[in-house]
């Protein structure tokens, strides 16, 4: 089986799975992401980059995906800048969001996105990013959504000479000991897994 079948394969099983999760589960995922950014058994080049960062790039979850609004909430309580991306063609920008509630509005895919009169976020700006990916392996090699958005805006990151530390989120259904990845795809510098347990 050739790489874009298993992909696409790989894709269609775990988006299935993710379907499955109720809202109470994403809210408490949504609560343990935030509580591991406390915790001391969190990995120490992530905690560093939380420390030393001054924006911090988040996303806005759609289909299942693990949310990390409450990792927003906590960054801005600790002074942090926040952005989240805005797609625009086959690429996308990062933009700053202040007020939660007024910021977005529904953008490509169905996703929310920044206004387009919030602040635009140059890419040197940003410290860290959280990463959504379908999958990770442990060491950091992810599978994306299949539109390559995130692999074009850190390669030309890379190209720029400053690439911020990255970390990928998931639920623990979402990591695997390989994956099907291609040169192109950009690795992260550290996952962030959340357990569900077994109940449905």
């Amino acid at each position: 089986m050739n790489q874009s079948i298993l992909k696409t394969q790989m894709r269609n099983e775990i988006r299935t799975r993710r379907n499955l999760i109720s809202a109470e589960q994403m809210e408490y995922a949504n609560d343990m992401l935030s509580n591991s950014l406390l915790s001391d058994e969190i990995d120490d080049d992530f905690k560093e980059a939380i420390s030393n960062s001054s924006c911090v790039a988040l996303y806005k979850t759609v289909n299942g995906e693990l949310p990390c609004d409450k990792v927003a909430e906590y960054l801005v309580s600790i002074g942090k800048r926040v952005c989240f991306p805005r797609v625009k063609g086959t690429g996308m920008d990062f933009y700053e969001v202040k007020d939660f509630e007024k910021d977005f509005t529904e953008g490509s895919y169905g996703i929310l996105e920044p206004k387009i009169d919030c602040t635009l976020v140059d890419s040197d700006e940003i410290n860290l990013m959280f990463v959504p990916a379908v999958a990770y392996t442990e060491d950091g090699q992810r599978l994306g959504q299949g539109g390559g958005y995130y692999d074009r805006y850190l390669n030309s990151c890379l190209s720029k000479g400053k690439v911020p530390f990255t970390a990928g989120v998931c639920y623990d259904f979402q990591l695997f000991s390989a994956l099907p990845v291609e040169e192109h795809d950009f690795a992260v510098d550290c996952v962030l897994c959340v357990c569900l347990g077994d109940d449905e």
